[in-house]
């Protein structure tokens, strides 16, 4: 299924919960309170620096990174690069979120500065978002995923790219995996897209573990079990969520249901998608 077997997707979310990484992640106020409860949900321990003062002493002490480039300030560019330089040299486990990045040419320019970086690890994005990169152009669309399907030239960097939408993608050199959502939530709650990069975040510590890997590399295995696992355990949490009869019950079942990922219900699921 999708590369991985359903034990090895379902193995992913038990060992969060069991290793309760501490996953730190530089977010944006929109969503950070939604970023910081689905990773608790998950088991993992959320921590929000935002000081670039203290980013090397913070990255130095977590298990895993993500970077949230919505809102982004100088203050905010300055702490990325020290995260992403440092998490580089530590080989620590990452993921770019480049929110938004095709809605204003600063934006843009922060984030094209950032992917020249020699990290490694994830970039998760919506469509919109990964087009704008990789053609390097302002999209005028904002956070909202583009409708039409664009072709995304991938870029031999080592890295991943999770793409977000109706259907999921993870690309990887010149290949490519699809996960489609049965069941979309029709809530379009504020915040999924960011919530999907920490989920990501927290994937990361886990599969590079299972992919016995040391702490001072990242294999392309292991970010691929990590996405996978992560675009499979947000399907199935907005999935639960989309049942939901309003706003803010959708939100509380979609927190719900990430903390059922290492329980016999996601397995179960997952064997279904066999």
């Amino acid at each position: 299924m999708f590369e991985y077997a359903p034990e090895q997707i379902a193995e992913v979310f038990v060992r969060i919960r069991a290793r309760n990484y501490l996953v730190h992640m530089i977010p944006n106020t929109v969503s950070a309170p939604l970023c910081a409860d689905g990773l608790a949900a998950l088991g993992a321990r959320p921590l929000m620096a935002v000081a670039a003062e203290e980013m090397a002493e913070i990255v130095s002490q977590a298990d895993g990174c993500v970077i949230n480039l919505g809102q982004m300030t100088k203050e905010k560019q300055k702490a990325a690069r020290i995260v992403l330089k440092q998490a580089a040299e530590a080989g620590r486990p990452l993921v770019l979120d480049p929110v938004g990045c095709g809605a204003s040419r600063f934006r843009m320019q922060a984030v094209q500065q950032l992917l020249a970086l020699p990290w490694q690890g994830i970039l998760k994005g919506n469509r919109s978002e990964l087009y704008s990169i990789q053609q390097q152009k302002l999209t005028r669309e904002g956070i909202d995923s583009l409708e039409e399907r664009s072709l995304l030239h991938q870029i031999s960097t080592g890295r991943v790219y999770l793409v977000t939408g109706e259907t999921d993608e993870i690309l990887w050199k010149d290949k490519m995996i699809q996960i489609p959502h049965r069941a979309a939530s029709h809530w379009n709650m504020v915040g999924t897209g960011c919530l999907a990069g920490a989920v990501t975040g927290a994937c990361i510590c886990a599969a590079g573990e299972m992919c016995r890997e040391s702490m001072e590399k990242i294999s392309l295995e292991s970010l691929k079990l990590a996405a996978v696992s992560a675009a499979l355990g947000m399907a199935f949490a907005l999935e639960q969520a989309g049942a939901a009869e309003g706003y803010g019950t959708a939100k509380s079942a979609l927190l719900n249901a990430l903390g059922q990922l290492s329980a016999k219900h996601f397995s179960d699921w997952l064997q279904i998608l066999k």
